[in-house]
């Protein structure tokens, strides 16, 4: 698997491992219980993850905690590889010449490749054993199933970061975005911050966003959430509200947008004057 954010790669082995090819081989090599037990892991540290990626860049026992998890995540899709491998191995093989061939080849020996599988994949499970055990240090929220309003209100971000609170890893990335903002300053641009969930990217634009000579350098700076949830109307109102300090009640859309735009007129004009 390519690199990826934990959560990822728990869904990508806890499909696989629903998978009929695996459940056929477990049931074959007698390791059903080991999968089982894998299973049963990986659904439990699933329920935290959302929680513990959103944490991982303020609590860095949490964050050395998620690498743990890849790690050992990387182990177990080498050793799911290695069953799959098998089963096309299993499915390839015709007749009895086949299956008296592969007992005569030691790396196809189907007793010898049970017990090395089972020593992989106890190794894996108990690794696995570990990182659930050690979760529960981190008090760590478990995931809930949410309508629709929900997960949106929990998508929702402001501006604010706790300052007195460590961010770690951000430093580089948050230095070189200031840089390519301040050196652009006078010019209409768009700057994106991409990536998968739990990466940090809404801590990285809070960081960027308070920062001192930020600040300093911008006249007027407002935060605005869009989300999943793109209301022009409400981020129309969203941004008046920032500007101009004040709730705003207009509902039709060119009434807002005329307003966004008599105050961009406006602050142009000042800036111009001065």
């Amino acid at each position: 698997m390519a690199d990826a954010v934990p959560s990822a790669l728990v869904s990508i082995l806890l499909g696989n491992l629903n998978t009929l090819v695996l459940e056929e081989l477990g049931l074959v090599f007698g390791l059903q219980t080991e999968f089982e037990n894998l299973k049963r892991n990986l659904t439990r540290v699933q329920a935290v993850l959302k929680d513990a990626e959103e944490k991982q860049w303020k609590d860095e026992g949490i964050r050395i905690w998620l690498k743990d998890l890849k790690a050992a995540a990387y182990d177990a899709d080498d050793v799911l590889d290695e069953f799959s491998i098998e089963a096309q191995r299993r499915r390839q093989r015709r007749g009895l010449i086949d299956r008296l061939r592969s007992f005569s080849s030691l790396d196809q020996n189907p007793l010898l490749f049970r017990f090395k599988m089972a020593h992989k994949l106890k190794n894996v499970r108990e690794k696995f054993d570990a990182i659930d055990m050690e979760k529960n240090k981190f008090k760590l929220t478990e995931g809930i199933e949410e309508n629709e309003a929900d997960r949106f209100d929990w998508r929702i971000t402001s501006s604010y970061v706790n300052k007195t609170e460590i961010i770690y890893g951000r430093d580089k990335e948050k230095e070189e975005l200031i840089t390519m903002l301040l050196a652009n300053s006078d010019d209409l641009a768009v700057y994106a911050i991409h990536g998968m969930g739990g990466l940090g990217k809404t801590t990285l634009a809070q960081l960027v966003y308070s920062d001192a000579s930020v600040e300093g350098s911008f006249d007027l700076r407002i935060w605005v959430c869009v989300s999943d949830d793109f209301d022009i109307r409400r981020l129309s109102r969203a941004i008046l509200e920032s500007i101009e300090g004040e709730r705003c009640t207009l509902q039709e859309l060119d009434t807002l947008q005329r307003h966004v735009r008599e105050n961009y007129e406006r602050r142009m004009l000042f800036d111009r004057e001065e």
